[in-house]
């Protein structure tokens, strides 16, 4: 399924409308290098999906084969020609994602590849293509009992789809609230928007996909009260998108290093994310494991961090930041070309391309940054793509 490369116009027409409304109503929800860090990470996690993606429908068609709920499904009319099959394994995925979502908020090691989506100060239709290149690890094994139910991988592949089709609107400041009765059962801006936000009233709410009642069943939900400041407790500070998917598995393996005490090291992996080993966390949170005891211990604390101003800087003239979007349009046009003819090429020549999109996006970062390191960096780059365009196309 290439439903969401298939769309991606759509979503790019949205935000340059999302961009215009704004600007016509005088409110400034984009930031130029945010934005195209955002877009950045959205097509660095497409050239690493692919891969991923063959790895867990491998698996998932093997569980599949040893299900005990093909039989079931046809027997009660479920079969993929029926209307009930794809509305019950819609909300049967969305079911699974809820606590895919909810549990990449309360596991540090699933926590250090959702982070990136979070880490963006501001909220707009561009972040809601900000995201981790192994997202699909971390959620796509919460979708495997799928295929134990007995659905084919094929309308599994098509109603995920359709599931992060349907997030993608609610990345907008531009709608405020909708009809009581939308507000009551789908997902809206106003519910995303809570659990983009970094205030302490805020922290970990909302999961949900496309339905929000699971958060009103499961005790997480918040009502959207007061305009949010989003991002993270620790904002990052930069428009690096190296940065943003590796900083908090830097800071994981850090502490197993550091710390004497390795099997709370290894634990850590697997707790809260304000978990660490005990030498190595401050004295007041010192062998606290419950969120809820952290988070009154901080309460103050982030308080006054959500009432600082955004982190905005730009890295250069208009000449300088129009040179950042020709460096993100050339790696994402050979991108999008590539992966809808990878099919075509040999494992060497994939290598070769996914070596080069990925430093090629690493540079975009070091620009991004304002680090204008060319003899290191972008020389080889423009070489490398040069010679791979003679190779591919001469």
């Amino acid at each position: 399924m290439r439903l969401i490369e298939t769309i991606a116009p759509i979503y790019i027409l949205l935000m340059l409308a999302e961009v215009i409304y704004t600007r016509f109503k005088k409110q400034d929800y984009y930031f130029y290098e945010d934005s195209l860090a955002d877009l950045s990470l959205g097509v660095l996690s497409r050239i690493f999906d692919g891969v991923i993606l063959l790895g867990l429908v491998f698996v998932y068609n093997e569980l599949y084969q040893i299900s005990w709920g093909v039989q079931f499904l046809s027997k009660v009319f479920l079969s993929p020609s029926s209307p009930v099959h794809w509305i019950v394994l819609f909300v049967l995925l969305d079911f699974l994602f809820y606590w895919a979502h909810r549990y990449s908020h309360e596991i540090k090691v699933l926590w250090a590849s959702h982070v990136v989506h979070h880490s963006s100060e501001e909220f707009n239709l561009s972040v809601a293509l900000r995201q981790s290149f192994v997202r699909n690890i971390g959620i796509g094994l919460f979708y495997l009992p799928l295929a134990l139910v007995g659905f084919p991988v094929e309308s599994y592949l098509i109603i995920d789809a359709l599931n992060r089709t349907y997030q993608f609107w609610v990345h907008t400041r531009a709608i405020h609230k909708l009809p009581t009765w939308f507000e009551y059962v789908f997902v809206t801006p106003s519910h995303h928007r809570v659990h983009h936000a970094m205030n302490p009233e805020y922290i970990d709410r909302n999961y949900g996909g496309v339905f929000i009642f699971w958060d009103r069943i499961f005790g997480t939900f918040c009502e959207e009260t007061k305009e949010p400041r989003y991002g993270l407790v620790s904002q990052l500070h930069t428009y690096d998108p190296v940065t943003a998917e590796l900083h908090v598995f830097r800071d994981l393996f850090s502490d197993l290093i550091h710390t004497k005490n390795k099997w709370q090291g290894l634990v850590s992996f697997f707790s809260y994310p304000s978990v660490r080993p005990d030498d190595l966390q401050s004295a007041v949170d010192r062998g606290v494991r419950d969120p809820k005891v952290w988070l009154s211990h901080h309460r103050g604390e982030i308080a006054f961090k959500a009432l600082e101003p955004q982190y905005r800087r730009k890295t250069g003239n208009i000449i300088y930041r129009s040179f950042l979007l020709f460096s993100f349009l050339v790696p994402t046009t050979f991108t999008l070309y590539f992966l809808k003819r990878m099919h075509l090429f040999s494992l060497g020549e994939i290598c070769s391309v996914f070596v080069l999109l990925v430093l090629s996006f690493v540079s975009l970062g070091r620009l991004l940054e304002g680090n204008k390191d060319w003899l290191r960096f972008e020389v080889p780059k423009y070489i490398s793509w040069l010679v791979l365009l003679v190779y591919f196309f001469l």
